[in-house]
């Protein structure tokens, strides 16, 4: 079986617009293989697309991915880690901003950019 998703140990709803996952990362992630030997890390493209993929899941998100803005990548995220991602649907901008972090500090974070019909 091919591991794509981290797993959802629990979703907290702070507002229609806004929500709080918290992740574990499993060990066998299908991304960690060649990304990069001896020290697995989860792709920063990986990241963006979990951030859009439980957007869409858990939010009221419209539209087609259009633009990336403001992405930040500040520190790694290991197999069998534990992060939070936090996103918020912004309607009147049609924006997502997502947040991946630890218990010691931000992971990543960014804007994806929605527009026209999905």
């Amino acid at each position: 079986m091919t591991v794509l998703l981290p797993e959802v140990l629990a979703v907290h709803r702070e507002s229609d617009a806004r929500v709080v996952l918290d992740l574990r990362v499993p060990a066998e992630l299908a991304h960690f293989e060649g990304h990069f030997p001896g020290l697995p890390i989860v792709p920063g493209v990986v990241q963006i697309d979990w951030a859009a993929r439980f957007a869409l899941r858990h939010l009221p998100v419209e539209g087609g991915f259009t633009a990336m803005e403001n992405i930040k990548f500040l520190a790694l995220v290991r197999p069998d880690s534990r992060v939070e991602l936090g996103l918020h649907w912004d309607q009147v901008k049609r924006h997502l901003e997502f947040m991946f972090s630890s218990s010691s500090r931000k992971c990543s974070s960014g804007r994806i950019v929605f527009g026209g019909v999905a």
